[in-house]
């Protein structure tokens, strides 16, 4: 089993060499360099949940307190970074000029809020439940 992740750590750092390469270097055209730039995020998208469903991921947290504390702190993480990328949006996008526009800015607000913090919601509980063993 070894040898598989010595050949993927490989395979990813060609990757890397490829894309830095072919895509900073020498500005070659993007359809070129997709399919290692896919290799890179494919790989660490597998590592992320592998690290997750194995209980590596957060194991600061050993009991029910220690795990409200962690998620309160990642929603207000989420709750800060939502409302500075919503607002850096609005402001980019001129403001909303009447009560229609200002309740579509609140509703993209709120959305965006409820979707990021239920994935890392999701993947605390589970890995939090992975790395007790419950």
């Amino acid at each position: 089993m070894k040898i598989w992740a010595q050949s993927g750590i490989i395979v990813l750092l060609l990757a890397f060499i490829d894309v830095v390469i072919r895509g900073a270097y020498l500005h070659r055209p993007f359809l070129e360099w997709i399919a290692s730039l896919a290799i890179i995020i494919c790989y660490m998208i597998f590592f992320f949940i592998k690290s997750i469903l194995t209980g590596v991921y957060e194991t600061d947290i050993n009991n029910k307190e220690q795990l409200k504390e962690k998620l309160k702190e990642k929603m207000s993480n989420t709750f800060i970074f939502c409302f500075v990328a919503i607002g850096a949006t609005t402001y980019k996008y001129y403001f909303p000029e009447d009560f229609g526009g200002w309740l579509a800015a609140i509703a993209k607000f709120i959305i965006l809020f409820v979707f990021l913090f239920g994935i890392q919601y999701l993947i605390t509980v589970i890995a939090w439940k992975r790395s007790n063993k419950i």
